[in-house]
């Protein structure tokens, strides 16, 4: 391949990456509450049974949004039609296990959850500070 076709092909990509970007519509806040509502009662659900329910509660709400066999969506962002990104690329974080980590771990602090809420809630681009750390945003997913 020449320079030429390499930077061609850098170009389209750039392009299409920013016309998906366009087309991705970032997630209401009702929306994004009663997912993680439907999340924190399935992850609740599993802590009945003893230390493994427990762990596995964690570990499915701390990489909810990276599990391959849920295409990249928790259960309730699934329920609620919504899709956690990155927020450059606009790629689902299938697979991407920091970014799911660092947007959800902040969840686990004491009463940060108000904070967060206070966040989004005031913030243009419809992210809380998990999703500025994680440099991820929640959009809706077509049909």
């Amino acid at each position: 391949m020449t320079e030429e076709t390499v930077g061609a092909q850098q170009e389209e990509t750039v392009e299409e990456t920013a016309s998906e970007n366009v087309a991705l519509k970032d997630a209401s806040l009702g929306n994004r509450i009663v997912a993680v509502l439907i999340d924190g009662i399935l992850a609740s659900a599993v802590w009945i049974v003893p230390i493994v329910g427990w762990i596995i509660g964690v570990a499915y709400f701390l990489t909810r949004d990276a599990l391959p066999f849920l295409d990249g969506q928790s259960i309730g962002k699934k329920a609620m039609k919504l899709r956690a990104v990155d927020a450059t690329t606009g790629k689902p974080l299938t697979n991407q296990w920091g970014p799911s980590v660092i947007r959800n771990i902040v969840l686990y602090i004491p009463f940060f959850f108000i904070v967060e809420l206070i966040v989004l809630a005031n913030n243009k681009d419809g992210q809380r500070l998990g999703d500025q750390w994680a440099k991820t945003r929640v959009v809706t997913c077509e049909a």
